[in-house]
């Protein structure tokens, strides 16, 4: 007998998966992914503009940090900050979705979601942040940038959503309704 045979214990475990992630991205595992994006950000940036960088930084507000984008606005140096939270948030989400594939999927099935799941998700956000850097300069940029905003846990949900139906790990075995 499967460990994980029912819906109810599948959902349980993906809650406390969900909740242990949480709670190492609360003791610093956001911070390491902030700088793991910054730094991915400002290499893609150093090829296509040298004057333009992003930088983290505290907001002023207890712990929390926001992006700084240090760029040329209209020929002359500028910045600006962007928060951080709707951007970064939503990967908890992915990861723990990811983590619970392995539990209810072979593992290469679930190693094969986890590289085509975060590479898709890490793409977007890197792309935002580009958007980011070209606000003040671009109305294309910034119309791209303004409808990606707060929209990543939508783009994470796809990917649950994707991942489910192709792998449809909440159906129960008994089920012959699938096509």
């Amino acid at each position: 007998m499967k460990l994980f045979d029912t819906n109810w214990k599948k959902i349980l475990l993906l809650i406390v998966i969900s909740m242990a992630i949480f709670g190492a991205w609360e003791m610093g595992m956001e911070r390491f992914y902030e700088k793991a994006l910054v730094g991915a950000s400002n290499v893609v940036l150093k090829v296509v503009k040298n004057d333009t960088r992003i930088e983290l930084e505290k907001n002023g507000i207890g712990d929390s940090y926001q992006f700084r984008v240090y760029t040329r606005i209209d020929g002359k140096k500028g910045n600006y900050p962007q928060e951080t939270g709707g951007l970064l948030e939503p990967f908890v989400i992915v990861l723990s979705w990811q983590l619970f594939l392995f539990f209810v999927l072979n593992s290469k099935s679930a190693a094969k979601l986890l590289g085509i799941n975060v590479t898709v998700f890490v793409f977007f956000q890197l792309l935002f942040l580009i958007f980011l850097s070209n606000y003040y300069s671009s109305a294309i940029q910034q119309f791209l940038f303004d409808m990606m905003l707060d929209n990543f846990y939508i783009v994470a949900l796809i990917l649950v959503i994707k991942d489910n139906m192709l792998y449809p790990v909440f159906r129960n075995k008994g089920d012959k309704s699938r096509n």
